[in-house]
């Protein structure tokens, strides 16, 4: 469904911050993106977003293909109108709106409006809290209440694939384990692709199909889930996992061993 091949980006004219990644989604898939703040993760969904004037960000090289189509220079409204939408990091909600109006504005490119009062019952039975606090403004809600509030407006718009930037960026541990057994339901039940940017490789992995790991702009490994959990590095750099299978502090891996095995 979605194909990024060597992928190349710049900041500012000066910045290189993707170095020639290529990453692909199959269809009704969970593909993770994983790696540590300033790998390339959200640059990568934001440039397949289309998100790059006002953050000047250049796509110096590569293509980023949707169901076929070439999507390089297409603005944000129009990757959008083709089924992507992405569920930013920290969640972005309308504060000064209610629930029901960030909902409208999530539905607002259905070509058929019919569909938005059925969609959102859909989104109501993922997220009953949201449906009691219809008329609530939005700011007023818990941190985890705002995240599911914009994954439930990314799915009122009947997405082919939806691109998720760290949905447990600030949250609870009880909290983000609900936020990610609700992905997990959203494309079991619905067949939903999803693209997972996170951090916390334990819980992307534990509901993802395929993993890609990003370092310094680069793809260094990829694989199933079930493969990634297993490897020595991943256990070791990102579930924080001795050889033993006991836990391992992260400051007890030296930074020069790190790089010298990932990037050699």
């Amino acid at each position: 469904m979605l194909k990024v091949t060597n992928l190349e980006t710049t900041y500012n004219d000066i910045i290189l911050a993707l170095k020639g990644i290529s990453i692909e989604v199959s269809p009704e898939k969970i593909v993770a993106i994983l790696g540590a703040n300033g790998a390339g993760k959200t640059t990568t969904i934001n440039a397949i977003s289309g998100i790059r004037k006002t953050i000047n960000l250049e796509v110096e090289d590569g293509t980023i293909e949707f169901d076929g189509e070439i999507l390089n220079d297409k603005e944000p409204y129009e990757i959008v109108t083709r089924g992507i939408l992405q569920v930013p990091e920290g969640r972005r909600i309308f504060a000064e709106l209610t629930i029901a109006e960030n909902l409208m504005i999530g539905a607002y490119s259905l070509q058929n409006r019919g569909h938005f009062q059925t969609n959102k019952e859909m989104v109501f039975n993922y997220f009953p809290i949201l449906s009691e606090r219809t008329r609530q403004l939005a700011g007023y809600l818990s941190g985890g209440e705002q995240q599911m509030l914009a994954i439930a407006r990314a799915l009122v718009a009947n997405p082919k694939l939806i691109m998720m930037d760290e949905p447990s960026l600030g949250l609870a541990p009880m909290i983000v384990q609900e936020i990610f057994e609700i992905i997990r339901r959203i494309n079991h039940e619905r067949d939903m692709t999803i693209l997972l940017v996170e951090q916390n490789a334990h819980m992307a992995l534990a509901i993802a199909h395929y993993g890609y790991i990003l370092e310094n702009g680069r793809v260094v490994m990829e694989g199933s889930s079930k493969k990634l959990r297993q490897d020595k590095d991943i256990r070791e750099f990102y579930l924080g996992l001795s050889e033993s299978g006991g836990r391992k502090s992260f400051r007890e891996v030296k930074h020069y061993k790190r790089r010298k095995r990932w990037l050699s």
